[in-house]
């Protein structure tokens, strides 16, 4: 299976090719054993990719408003039957050892996103991990004996709501820290993080991230509290912003007892910090302040042949003194037939109050017959087939449509003209996810 995947239909076709992808394969392999035999490599990531058709003709199409305060599909209300791309991160992870009881590991990352338009398409690729950490850095007892240091470029202590494919907590780049340093009530933690602005060494900040996690509360739950103080660092003759952020979350294992898992969080960011512990350069004559709520809760009764998971966010966001409200629902119910075949159903809406402008809303209703490895709401590979139906009000279609983007709150690869003076609209196929 995996030479077939590295070999297309031009390459079986023609013997030369033949040869060299074998000699390719052959080199890889020899070179995946070495590697093998010198560290354990674990390999792991998550891949999403489909293909589809619209009500209007073409390709599938995606729904969205732009959501201040929050980001992902809040603006798509839910991402299930709402994904135009493939999508993948590939990690490889390597335990190098250890060395007086202290352990060393490298960690590596490599993303791709590309549109699905056919079958060899140039994408753009990135590096988005490469780090190492050092754990049990205090020996056999202590503070510090289950603590670790790490360098390099990283996704730090990320937390997310899978429904929205949104991230409330999503501090990352590169950067050091050193974390779980237990303190008898909770875990501390501390990373310093730099970012530039679109690549820009002239503008940047550093964010110091102090994390307390892991406070004991009610039974079964417990409570993280995040601050983040940003400080300019741009080079002279910029004029750049300062800035902080604070959070608390409240962590909640099996609610009311139908297993799963819930987050209850508030977050509040000034300036150069944002809602997600991270930091973006902003002119010191620019200014913001943003807060939010988010609730995310997963269920998995026993014995029972339904699951799902709800997300709910509301927040505020006041970019040079104009304030957007931002309100979002998303549910998705899972009915499980068997072990492997289930019917989830996704509705969701989003709505947007700009300052002085009518209400924005685009609501969404998807629903897709499934094929899974298993009866957990997380249970991956999964194959699905999908509908989704899609509605706004033309509030919304005004503020999105514009010369860039015509479709307004529809996003295609030129079908979406046909949605400029809609406000509703249907896209369908089949997707599949698999995470490892």
């Amino acid at each position: 299976m995996a030479a077939a995947s590295l070999t297309n239909q031009t390459e079986r076709s023609d013997p030369k090719m033949m040869m060299k992808s074998k000699l390719f394969l052959a080199v890889a392999a020899a070179m995946a054993t070495q590697a093998t035999m010198a560290a354990s490599v674990d390999y792991h990531g998550y891949l999403r990719s489909g293909s589809g058709g619209a009500s209007k003709g073409g390709r599938e199409v995606c729904f969205g408003l732009k959501a201040p305060a929050f980001g992902g599909k809040v603006g798509g209300a839910g991402r299930l039957g709402n994904e135009c791309d493939t999508y993948g991160e590939l990690s490889f992870d390597a335990a190098m050892g250890e060395s007086n009881g202290v352990g060393f590991k490298l960690h590596t990352m490599l993303a791709f996103s590309q549109e699905q338009l056919k079958d060899e398409e140039k994408v753009p690729t990135a590096w988005r991990q490469t780090w190492v950490e050092a754990t049990n850095i205090g020996g056999a007892g202590g503070a510090l004996a289950h603590a670790g240091i790490w360098a390099g470029k990283r996704f730090y202590k990320r937390h997310d709501a899978h429904i929205a494919d949104f991230f409330w907590s999503a501090s990352t780049g590169p950067g050091a820290g050193i974390e779980n340093i237990e303190l008898g009530f909770g875990k501390f933690s501390y990373a310093l993080m730099r970012n530039d602005d679109g690549g820009s060494a002239s503008e940047a900040v550093t964010n110091h991230d102090f994390r307390l996690e892991g406070i004991a509360a009610n039974e079964g739950g417990s409570i993280d509290v995040t601050l983040n103080a940003v400080a300019k660092n741009q080079v002279d003759g910029k004029n750049g912003s300062n800035g902080y952020a604070f959070g608390v979350g409240h962590n909640q294992a099996d609610p009311f007892g139908f297993g799963g898992f819930n987050n209850l969080v508030f977050q509040v960011a000034k300036d150069a910090a944002n809602l997600d512990q991270s930091a973006t350069w902003l002119k010191s004559t620019d200014s913001k302040k943003s807060w939010r709520i988010v609730e995310h809760l997963v269920v998995e009764p026993k014995d029972s042949n339904w699951n799902g998971a709800l997300f709910a966010g509301f927040g505020e966001e006041k970019l040079n003194g104009v304030k957007n409200k931002t309100m979002s629902v998303v549910v998705r119910p899972v009915y499980h037939f068997t072990d492997n075949y289930s019917l989830a159903f996704e509705a969701g809406t989003t709505s947007v109050k700009p300052d002085s402008a009518p209400t924005q809303r685009l609501s969404k209703l998807t629903i897709a017959p499934q094929l899974s490895m298993g009866k957990s709401f997380w249970a991956r590979p999964t194959l699905r087939a999908y509908y989704t139906y899609a509605k706004w009000n033309q509030a919304a279609q005004t503020a999105a449509v514009s010369t860039a983007n015509p479709g307004g709150v529809v996003s295609g690869k030129g079908n979406q003209f046909a949605y400029a003076s809609k406000t509703s609209g249907s896209s369908y196929g089949v997707q599949m996810e698999a995470w490892w």
